[in-house]
């Protein structure tokens, strides 16, 4: 039931070309983006879908276009990473799952296939279990990027994760708790049915 359509893969691809090209982005600017990328973390901590318009201004004053592409049937697309050009990059998502600890991460995990990854290959994140350098990679670039490594060591380490537990650390380290609870359910520290309150469901706007 997850096979991917190549078919429906390249019109979901052609839709977000066709929508990034109405984004006005400057050249790619590495520093700019990076610099850019800790704004970005910062509205993680946001409820409402209203960030996303500050994200793709601020994706597109370092040289990245940020669309949205709602995901096609036998695509299973969360998202993906690629150069337009020799100066622009894309990056698109397609809301898949819908609650914000997958939102951010997805996006995180994309722009580090554009800072780390070169100007030659398409990366299409279809499938969890892609193990390959690459994904690897991304995957520790955004998991880094929202919980410090260090700083969630030793808050599962307490092995405490109640509601309170879970927002208080999310606060220390100024992420949205559901980016916490997502975290410990994906590394199996807690069980999916437990602490979903602390997700939200996102309508971009």
């Amino acid at each position: 039931k997850f096979n991917e359509s190549p078919e429906a893969t390249s019109v979901w691809l052609h839709l977000a070309k066709k929508a990034a090209e109405k984004i006005n982005a400057a050249t790619f600017d590495k520093q700019r983006f990076e610099a850019n990328l800790k704004e970005i973390r910062q509205l993680t901590i946001q409820e409402s879908g209203s960030f996303f318009r500050r994200m793709v201004e601020l994706c597109a004053e370092a040289g990245v276009k940020l669309v949205v592409v709602p995901e096609l049937k036998e695509t299973h697309i969360s998202g993906a990473a690629l150069w337009l050009n020799q100066h622009q990059a894309m990056i698109a998502l397609s809301l898949r799952y819908k609650t914000n600890d997958h939102f951010w991460f997805t996006f995180f995990h994309e722009a580090a296939h554009i800072l780390l990854h070169g100007k030659k290959s398409i990366f299409l994140d279809q499938r969890e279990s892609d193990n390959s350098k690459e994904e690897t990679e991304a995957n520790k670039f955004a998991g880094e990027f929202l919980i410090p490594e260090k700083r969630y060591q030793a808050f599962v380490d307490g092995g405490w994760f109640d509601v309170g537990a879970i927002k208080g650390f999310a606060r220390e380290i100024g992420v949205h708790p559901g980016i916490v609870a997502g975290r410990l359910q994906h590394d199996g520290l807690l069980a999916h049915k437990f602490q979903n309150g602390l997700k939200v469901q996102l309508k971009l706007s």
